[in-house]
């Protein structure tokens, strides 16, 4: 397994996907997954491509996608009222709302899916350079819990014997008494 990174810094003034307006620099993180076969293997018999490698709460995502949305919305509509009559401003301004919150929902959202990483990759905005920074450490140390959970995935079908060695008598006892508590 292989992550690769790929960094682009944009100096533009109006942004929008994310919507940035006067914001100046803005960095963007690729990564992308290189798999060999007995990987990718392993991730077509256990079905890994739809897993979460980091969750999120969906219903944050989803707030922080509608508020830029709405504003391309509004503007939409103003644009389609001036050319268009009110019902129509009204149903492109519906249209250009609901496709721009998925838009948004897919570059803004923090959850992680381990497709996110093949077939092309995913990119993150970054603020900094510093953001850029971490998110790459994050990434680089998600992506080695996923080798690791690939790597136990090669030996589920075996049979493990785990020797349990008894305890002293006071740390038994201690065990046996958080075990009945919890």
């Amino acid at each position: 397994m292989k992550l690769l990174f790929g960094r682009a810094q944009k100096g533009a003034v109006f942004s929008l996907v994310p919507l940035r307006l006067g914001t100046g620099v803005m960095f963007h993180l690729h990564a992308e997954l290189e798999l060999d076969e007995e990987e990718k293997q392993l991730l077509k018999t256990y079905k890994f491509e739809r897993a979460v490698i980091v969750a999120s709460d969906m219903m944050d995502d989803l707030k922080k996608s509608i508020r830029p949305a709405a504003l391309v919305a509004i503007v939409a509509f103003g644009l389609a009222w001036l050319l268009m009559s009110l019902g129509a401003a009204i149903a492109i301004a519906f249209l250009v709302f609901c496709l721009m919150t998925a838009v948004y929902f897919n570059a803004m959202r923090e959850q992680i899916l381990v497709s996110d990483f093949l077939n092309g990759g995913r990119s993150f905005p970054c603020d900094s350079v510093v953001e850029l920074i971490h998110k790459e450490a994050f990434l680089e140390n998600t992506c080695g819990y996923l080798r690791q959970v690939l790597e136990s995935a090669k030996h589920w079908n075996d049979r493990e014997i785990i020797p349990i060695a008894a305890l002293d008598k006071k740390v038994a006892k201690l065990i046996v008494l958080r075990g009945s508590s919890a």
